[in-house]
């Protein structure tokens, strides 16, 4: 049986997310469960995730879910709304 990194299953539950419409809700918790679980760095693979899936052509509803994920794990919106330490776009040894 071979072992599911949380890498491969938060990207792959994230780009299900992303592909079935960008659902605010499950996005923003599975983004905050990424960082509780994982600190700094499920932080940072949320994160690079959705400004992966910038790439892809998404209607305009999902993009700006995306867009508000990324502010929110960037620090780029109220401090209320961040999600963990919001600094998550910068590389680990920078922070």
């Amino acid at each position: 049986m071979m072992k599911i990194n949380y890498k491969d299953k938060y990207t792959k539950a994230l780009n299900e997310i992303i592909a079935n419409g960008a659902n605010r809700q499950a996005i923003f918790v599975l983004c905050n469960s990424m960082v509780e679980a994982y600190g700094r760095s499920g932080g940072s693979l949320a994160y690079e995730v959705l400004n992966d899936a910038l790439d892809l052509e998404l209607p305009s509803d999902a993009e700006n879910v995306v867009l508000d994920a990324l502010d929110a794990l960037s620090g780029q919106c109220s401090p209320v709304s961040f999600i963990g330490s919001g600094d998550y776009h910068r590389a680990a040894q920078a922070a």
